[in-house]
């Protein structure tokens, strides 16, 4: 079964794309609106991007970003005063006036982990968190990437059970919440999550989240821009690989994942000669269910092999990604022509570097 996880993209937002404008506001913008659930909302937060016909991409003050059409809005006053992120505390109260009864929060140096499960079991995920937090940054900065601090607390929402994650998360995934076990929300910027009783899917679905949600945070990625589904899910399966012989279930980045090793092993007879191009091209392979467990699986081997022996040209590349505009989107020939440009070498060439040192992986 193919556990997917899911960065959230609204069709709407796929709808309007074409109207946008580039424009950027450093100012605190008050926009009063009614929401896709009918809902009267009130929020302070920057302008990211403004169409044309007066309809929004603004970044809230609690690292929401919210996606409004110009018929939405009420009520709409800028001042002078720059943007500033919402305070700890302020976070804390707005997330649990919004959470279920029996939630309560763990705070961590750079986490707010809202939850109804056991106060063991959310020091548990919080101790989690801030390994990888201190893994991701030294990572990068090895490779020669400061990365920036986050702007907002990072949420976490662990709930207690299965049937108490899907009932929150239906709204937000609608029926794919089945075959869901974690997620982080483009919009939202919240990784979301439960207590399950397997301890390598456990472990690797919140490493997995929570490295999309540093990614996306620290500067490596841009919400909302045009990031390939390989280099995003790559990556974050590249650092979720679990490790037993640490007490907390995962201490190395970049180690075999050994799922997704037998998952590619197990696609090779039927690889197309093709697979890395339409592996890039777009994101058509992960989007059916027919295909994206091996292209999960292709994504992971792909990044294991550009991190171990391409590494200056791929952190070159990532850059090159993180500048990325919301709401622009690349064409297939544009993505690949990218990705040729910052390896030096065509797709060609690139398939018979790859391929041998994948089947060579054990």
């Amino acid at each position: 079964m193919n556990l997917m996880r899911l960065h959230t993209w609204r069709s709407c937002v796929l709808w309007i794309a074409a109207s946008w404008a580039g424009s950027v506001s450093q100012a605190a913008d008050h926009i009063a609106f009614t929401d896709a659930r009918e809902r009267e909302q009130k929020v302070t937060g920057e302008i990211l991007v403004e169409a044309r016909d007066g309809g929004v991409l603004l970044l809230g003050d609690d690292g929401r970003i919210w996606t409004i059409q110009p018929d939405r809005i009420q009520h709409r006053t800028n001042d002078d005063a720059p943007f500033r992120p919402a305070s700890v505390e302020e976070t804390q109260r707005r997330l649990l006036a919004e959470m279920p009864a029996g939630f309560r929060i763990y705070q961590t140096n750079h986490y707010l982990i809202c939850h109804n499960t056991s106060d063991r079991y959310a020091t548990w995920v919080g101790a989690l968190f801030e390994q990888l937090y201190r893994g991701f940054y030294a990572y990068w900065k090895n490779q020669g990437w400061e990365l920036e601090e986050p702007r907002f607390p990072l949420v976490g929402l662990v709930f207690a059970d299965r049937e108490s994650f899907v009932r929150y998360a239906q709204p937000e995934l609608g029926d794919s919440v089945k075959g869901i076990i974690g997620y982080y929300n483009l919009e939202t910027n919240r990784m979301t999550t439960f207590d399950m009783p397997d301890a390598e899917r456990n472990v690797a679905t919140i490493i997995h989240e929570a490295t999309h949600q540093l990614a996306y945070n620290a500067g490596l990625q841009q919400r909302f821009a045009d990031n390939p589904m390989w280099v995003s899910e790559g990556l974050a399966v590249f650092f979720e690989s679990p490790d037993f012989s640490n007490p907390r279930g995962w201490r190395t980045i970049g180690r075999i994942n050994l799922v997704n090793l037998r998952r590619f092993h197990k696609f090779l007879p039927a690889r197309p000669a093709d697979s890395l191009t339409t592996l890039i091209c777009d994101d058509k392979r992960f989007r059916d269910p027919q295909t994206a467990t091996a292209a999960y699986s292709e994504a992971w081997a792909l990044n294991y092999f550009l991190l171990k022996t391409k590494r200056k040209e791929y952190v070159a590349y990532l850059k090159m990604l993180s500048e990325g505009e919301p709401l622009v989107a690349r064409s297939p020939r544009d993505r690949v022509k990218m990705f040729e440009t910052a390896m030096g070498i065509d797709m060609p060439t690139m398939e018979r570097q790859f391929l041998p040192f994948a089947t060579r992986l054990r």
